[in-house]
């Protein structure tokens, strides 16, 4: 019995030598491990759809792509001053709906925007009832 407890001890001293030995040496995986470029790549792509915001590819039923990749005309004023709005790519991918940065150079904000917007819905809504009622 005595022998069975030495042999167990020198097993474990063993491996202990070998875990702390200088030949052990950690193994670093180079897939797991990504560049800036391939993080940066993955950043500029859709994280629900997987298209390519970098190469101007979208999916027009993405919340997340939102119907643009990058940049998009105003969305204060639905591109009329000709402005460009750039993607956050953060709030993007973590809210999983587009979302973007800029300013409107007519002056325009998005609440504005929003109130236009819901009185053309409105006056379409009016006229389709008119339409319903007709028929």
């Amino acid at each position: 019995m005595l022998v069975v407890a030495d042999s167990s001890l020198t097993t474990l001293s063993h491996s202990l030598d070998d875990i702390t030995g200088a030949s052990w040496s950690p193994q670093v995986h180079s897939e797991a491990v990504m560049t800036i470029e391939e993080l940066r790549n993955q950043l500029n792509c859709c994280f629900t759809c997987g298209v390519s915001w970098a190469d101007s590819h979208v999916s027009l039923d993405c919340s997340e792509c939102g119907g643009y990749a990058l940049e998009r005309p105003c969305s204060a004023c639905d591109g009329i001053c000709g402005a460009k709005w750039k993607r956050d790519l953060s709030m993007s991918h973590a809210s999983g709906k587009a979302r973007w940065t800029g300013e409107c150079a007519r002056g325009f904000n998005e609440s504005q925007q929003n109130k236009k917007n819901a009185a053309i819905a409105q006056e379409l809504s009016s006229r389709l009832e008119k339409l319903s009622a007709n028929s």
